[in-house]
């Protein structure tokens, strides 16, 4: 499921992108430059024995691609600019994975005020496995609970008259896992429990999310571009 997602949105993706790229680029601009790199390319190749000309097409053909790139650079920063806001947000959902039972997780919360007295309460299919510990220096405590069945809910941290909450999950299925939530004022900053990275596999080959984001907006560009007439 997880795989058929993750293709779905990086197909529309890549038409996102090649959109962008179409609204943001000067086609004329873009073809000229290209053309002239080609005739800078093959000028190289057919005077080999003049190296004077050789320099100066090489120095053209720098020039000629910084031209290119600077081109690009408004498109780049289209798509850039909300991919770096978003990926986070899409990071937990497909580079995370739920915890199962019997794993171990550290639960931290991270205090304005490292006398705090803080407390921990977890729903029925965890456990806490040990006492808290308090870091006076780094203004933190942490807790280790052991999930013992697959469940979902909110552990709650309590210091004073604040409470945090943080929901976790540990059941199948597709899920927004955030590992870090902020607790807004009081005497506790923010909650933090990190989820085990998940890697897609398919056909026995197995890689990171961002991979198969590449692989897939990338490949729906190359196929579309011509018939939504970009040039890249």
């Amino acid at each position: 499921m997880s795989f058929v997602t993750l293709a779905a949105f990086s197909a529309a993706a890549g038409v996102v992108i090649l959109l962008a790229f179409k609204a943001a680029t000067n086609r004329r601009a873009l073809q000229a430059t290209r053309r002239k790199l080609r005739a800078h390319l093959l000028a190289i190749r057919l005077f080999a024995d003049n190296p004077g000309l050789i320099v100066r097409s090489q120095g053209r053909l720098l020039l000629e691609t910084a031209r290119y790139f600077v081109l690009l650079l408004p498109a780049f920063l289209l798509v850039g600019v909300p991919l770096f806001l978003a990926w986070d947000h899409l990071d937990a959902i497909w580079g995370r994975a739920p915890f199962a039972p019997g794993d171990t997780v550290m639960v931290t919360a991270q205090l304005r005020d490292a006398g705090a007295d803080t407390r921990l309460a977890v729903p029925g299919w965890l456990v806490i496995a040990s006492p808290a510990v308090h870091s006076a220096a780094g203004h933190e405590v942490s807790w280790r609970l052991r999930v013992l069945r697959a469940g979902s809910g909110e552990v709650v941290a309590t210091a004073g008259m604040q409470r945090a909450t943080m929901r976790m999950e540990a059941r199948p299925g597709l899920h927004y896992l955030r590992g870090r939530v902020s607790a807004g004022a009081g005497a506790i900053e923010r909650l933090e429990a990190p989820y085990p990275t998940a890697d897609i596999g398919v056909l026995g080959i197995v890689a990171g999310w961002p991979v198969w984001f590449a692989v897939f907006s990338t490949a729906t560009a190359l196929a579309l571009r011509h018939r939504l007439r970009v040039t890249l």
